[in-house]
This record gives C-alpha cells, structure tokens and sequence, in this order.
C-alpha cells in the first residue's frame, strides 16, 4: 500500500498519534514531531486511543507493537473497522518476526503502513517519515532566537 494520506485527509490536517505504554518513547516522539510543526496526541492503550480516531483520525500514527496492557493487534483491528485512511509506523524493540506478523493482520484490515522505526526510534528516523510525506515543518525555533533572528542579531 502507499504511504501516504487518505483522499479525506485535508492538506492542512497534520495530526499524528503516538501510542505506546513507554513514556521515554511517546514523549520523545511526540516532542519531535511537534518541533516540525506537527499536531500530536499521545495514548498508553488502545481504547482511548481509537476513541480519538473517531473523533479526529490523525494522518500519521506511530504504534508499538508490543503494548503491555492493550495490543497493537487491537489498534489495527479498530482502525481498519473504522476504514482509517492515514499511515501507520510500527514502533519494535527488534521483534521482526511479531512486527512482520502484526503488519500482516494490519494488511488484511485495510491499513495502509510506511516503514517500520526499530527501537531506540531516532529523531532522524522521526523526521525522515514526516518529510516523506510532506507534513514537516522547519524544527521550531525558541522564540528569543526568532526574535534575535528578525532583529538581524
């Protein structure tokens, strides 16, 4: 499938969602993804997870495989049961064999994937998949060196 957004995905809408049950992870990935300009949802678990698909389906969504209390096999269940258009990353610690099946039943439910991120995810491997896509932004500057910047300093 190809990687990227659904037909009823607007080009303003840069929404992603991070779930995965390591905070270290999530905060990491959302905290570079909101650098570039992106909007960003973080979840633990899959229920509230899916229940923010249904109220805003985000475009990109970066998904553990190996969720403690819920499985990323509920997740994609959920998402193709929806008919979520976007793209989905699998997040592994070096699993191939359960990140290769997982994305098999991703498949047979209609979701559409980009490349797998191995753990420890990098911030390039972050960057390089929204920049595929076309949803990154320049990485946000502190706003005393915007200033400094506009002042010719």
């Amino acid at each position: 499938m190809l990687e990227t957004p659904g037909a009823c995905v607007a080009a303003d809408q840069h929404l992603a969602f991070v779930i995965d049950d390591d905070p270290r992870v999530y905060e990491f990935v959302a905290a570079t993804l909101a650098a570039h300009g992106m909007k960003v949802a973080s979840f633990q678990t899959a229920k509230p997870a899916l229940a923010a698909v249904d109220d805003a389906p985000p475009v990109v969504i970066f998904l553990d495989v190996a969720l403690l209390q819920s499985d990323a096999i509920d997740v994609l269940n959920g998402l193709g049961k929806r008919g979520y258009r976007g793209v989905v990353h699998l997040m592994s610690g070096g699993r191939v064999a359960l990140l290769e099946a997982v994305q098999r039943l991703g498949v047979r439910n209609g979701v559409t994937f980009g490349a797998p991120l191995m753990k420890p995810v990098s911030r390039d491997d972050v960057v390089d998949v929204i920049t595929r896509m076309g949803l990154s932004s320049p990485p946000l500057q502190p706003e005393s060196v915007a200033v400094a910047d506009a002042k010719g300093r």
